[in-house]
């Protein structure tokens, strides 16, 4: 009798146990909880400490970074939860995003991301390992543009070591996120099917040459814990029960 309450009792604690979100609502509630856990309440882009006054958002201190607003006064400051690879890059090419579907009163993301849709695309969509802290324009800036390099690099935000623009547009981050970037990318990409306009050999090299620190691992080893998805690219591996959970590509319908 102990050995199967023992038993029962490892099943009920095991990270396999644990859920994804359902909702992006849920989605950023659960990682704002996790930056606030690990006293990481700053903003990826442009390093500004924030004050969550709701479930997920909240107000940036601009002033403390020396973050201007380009264009957007009244965004510039709301917290938002960016996607580091963009909705479009995970399912743009789905029935759901370009034709429709018979849930939805129009196909696109918002389509997609509905209950009994494509369930593939809802999870990767909420992946919490995908989603990072940003002010609200640089978010709406930043849009589905791929990163790279900015000619001149126009500083249109203040202090912040941010550009947009080019032809075709990207955006350009400071050197020391390349590797906070290529790790939530690669997770996306070799995790979750997403297709991204990189070559994974370079992203891994990116990984290599700017390991992450021990906000970004307590961070993944917190998402783990909470959703059961690890990024390997920054814990490793998995083993026993967790293999398929955490090393399997999913790919969608």
């Amino acid at each position: 009798m102990a050995r199967i309450l023992i038993l029962l009792a490892l099943l009920i604690t095991s990270p396999a146990m644990a859920e994804s979100p359902k909702s992006f609502k849920t989605a950023k509630k659960w990682i704002a909880d996790i930056h606030t856990k690990i006293g990481n309440e700053t903003t990826l882009y442009c390093g500004c400490p924030y004050s969550r006054t709701t479930e997920s958002g909240g107000v940036l201190d601009m002033e403390a970074c020396g973050l201007k607003a380009r264009k957007n006064e009244k965004r510039a400051d709301d917290l938002e939860w960016e996607h580091i690879t963009p909705a479009a890059w995970i399912g743009g090419h789905l029935a759901c995003w370009t034709t429709g579907h018979a849930k939805c009163s129009e196909p696109g993301r918002e389509c997609c991301n509905k209950s009994g849709v494509n369930d593939a695309f809802r999870y990767a969509h909420n992946d919490l390992n995908n989603l990072f802290p940003s002010g609200g324009e640089v978010n709406g800036d930043r849009s589905d543009h791929p990163y790279g390099t900015v000619d001149n690099e126009p500083r249109e935000y203040g202090a912040c070591d941010f550009e947009v623009g080019g032809s075709p547009k990207r955006a350009e981050v400071a050197d020391s996120l390349k590797g906070v970037i290529a790790r939530a990318l690669l997770h996306m990409a070799t995790h979750r099917g997403a297709r991204i306009p990189y070559d994974l050999d370079k992203l891994k090299q990116d990984s290599a040459d700017d390991p992450p620190e021990a906000w970004e691992i307590k961070r993944a080893r917190k998402i783990a814990d909470k959703t059961g998805i690890r990024n390997v690219h920054i814990l490793g591996d998995c083993d026993g029960a967790m293999t398929m959970r955490c090393g399997a590509t999913r790919s969608f319908p």
